[in-house]
């Protein structure tokens, strides 16, 4: 494996880097980063997240999933469409991102929660790994998985990922213990987020996997600019604060959790 870090999450499908998406994966390569996982946070947006995957075959794959904001889209033949598309996408090496979203959609939860639980277990029944989304709902997240997974996997590997993980050290024990890693993203690196960082701090660098979730959520040197892969870097320099642990440690550990969460040797 080419670079120190793996950026498990970011949607360099988007818009913003139409212009110069060759451009960003080649910083992302000189910041030390070697892989990338896209991610497709409706069907319209697969095809995207193959294609990019498809074309750097030694540095990045995909997910395929439907986000909390489009869970009015699933529907009778959704699971099979899944199905159809990562069967014909070696690429595509997770579901996601899917979960809840109380803060920022007005879809109901009951909906939500619906579309959430049959793509999670249709994860679960399939043994593919899931890309978990999570605002303001870790109550019923972290029930939701527990009933879905009442077992924690093999030793050394994930059922998914909490991408983005903002919710409490305890909500972070429960999701670690349950066999989901858990992400750290820009947030970790804002000054206010002390609780953010603590939770991170007991769970400790076996439950950590480093994202950007570009080109949302840079850290806090570029904060209010367009994020992208070559920002792990800081996130990374963040959790070796948190952790006690050399720099190059926390890529080696965060990356092996990568390779072991999306199956990528």
């Amino acid at each position: 494996m080419s670079g120190r870090f793996t950026d498990t999450h970011a949607h360099l499908g988007d818009p913003q880097f139409d212009a110069d998406r060759d451009l960003v994966f080649e910083r992302a390569a000189a910041a030390g980063v070697g892989r990338v996982v896209e991610i497709a946070d409706h069907p319209d947006e697969w095809p995207r997240a193959i294609a990019i995957a498809r074309a750097r075959p030694d540095r990045a794959r995909c997910s395929l999933g439907l986000h909390p904001y489009y869970a009015d889209r699933f529907d009778g033949g959704f699971l099979g469409r899944l199905r159809l598309a990562l069967d014909g996408a070696p690429e595509a090496v997770a579901i996601g991102e899917i979960g809840l979203d109380y803060a920022k959609t007005p879809i109901l939860p009951a909906v939500q929660k619906t579309a959430f639980t049959a793509i999670l277990r249709a994860g679960r029944d399939w043994d593919v790994p899931l890309v978990i989304h999570c605002r303001d709902a870790y109550h019923d997240l972290v029930p939701i998985l527990a009933e879905s997974f009442p077992r924690a996997p093999a030793s050394g590997r994930f059922w998914g990922v909490v991408h983005c993980f903002t919710g409490s050290p305890d909500d972070a024990a429960a999701c670690a213990a349950l066999g989901f890693a858990l992400g750290a993203d820009g947030p970790i690196t804002y000054k206010k987020n002390d609780l953010l960082r603590e939770a991170f701090r007991r769970a400790g660098p076996n439950a950590a996997v480093l994202e950007t979730d570009c080109p949302y959520l840079p850290p806090q040197s570029s904060r209010g600019k367009r994020n992208e892969p070559a920002a792990i870097a800081e996130i990374a320099a963040k959790l070796a604060e948190v952790w006690g642990l050399p720099l190059d440690e926390v890529a080696r550990r965060t990356s092996a959790n990568a390779a072991a969460l999306y199956r990528w040797p």
